[in-house]
């Protein structure tokens, strides 16, 4: 008897922890019994299928970058709800989160405070969340676009607007390393793009680069291009 007891225990210890998802130890607050309903047209989230600690996801978010709830979106036409939010719910948002729950980049929000409704939806649009879309829109457009296209002046004869980023940068030979290309798909390590953000190589350039990116920034460019940098 003691033989089936203790299989038990050990199976259902084992069971508690085989989802592999992380929870925080404070307990959630108090649901206000509000829900969101979004529905989108999601292109671009099959990217993350094969990559360890990205997802997109609908998720409210309280006064820091920790998802409170979250529901994962896929491609398509979807439609996802979150019920019974919490109280310390501010904003609804269609993200990219870490396997942590961490908000890593916005591609459309809600804010909760400006909404009376119990029960309210929000039609996000069409919304590209690709790794080259969020590269392009959350990094270069965000940190590198103006001095690099935004103005008219593309520094290295580098453009990182939105549109032209792609093709300004993959396969393209360096403007400043001598036999390097900016973007080497599959290798980051080899490309100067990634060099010039996360190493000290652009220290003798016109502009030292490597303060220029969060860690996080620096890392997600380079899982891009370790995923062969796909447009």
């Amino acid at each position: 008897m003691k033989k089936y007891v203790l299989a038990f225990l050990v199976a259902a210890a084992f069971a508690s922890c085989d989802d592999g998802r992380i929870y925080d130890e404070e307990a959630p607050s108090a649901s206000t019994g509000r829900s969101v309903t979004m529905k989108a047209t999601i292109d671009g989230s099959v990217d993350y299928a094969y990559l360890s600690g990205y997802s997109v996801a609908l998720a409210a978010f309280g006064d820091d970058d920790y998802a409170l709830v979250s529901k994962p979106v896929g491609d398509g036409e979807v439609e996802v709800t979150l019920s019974g939010l919490p109280s310390a719910a501010r904003t609804v948002e269609v993200c990219l989160i870490s396997r942590l729950r961490e908000r890593l980049y916005t591609f459309a929000s809600v804010d909760m405070d400006e909404v009376a409704a119990a029960d309210m939806s929000f039609d996000a649009g069409s919304i590209d969340v690709g790794m080259y879309a969020t590269v392009a829109s959350g990094i270069f457009a965000a940190r590198c676009a103006q001095c690099h296209g935004a103005t008219g002046h593309s520094a290295a004869g580098l453009d990182l607007v939105s549109d032209s980023s792609w093709d300004s940068l993959v396969g393209v030979p360096s403007a400043v390393v001598d036999g390097a290309s900016r973007v080497v798909p599959y290798d980051a390590d080899a490309s100067t793009l990634w060099q010039a953000v996360a190493t000290g190589v652009s220290s003798g350039w016109a502009f030292n680069h490597a303060a220029l990116l969060t860690d996080r920034d620096k890392d997600f460019i380079k899982d891009w291009i370790n995923s062969g940098a796909e447009r």
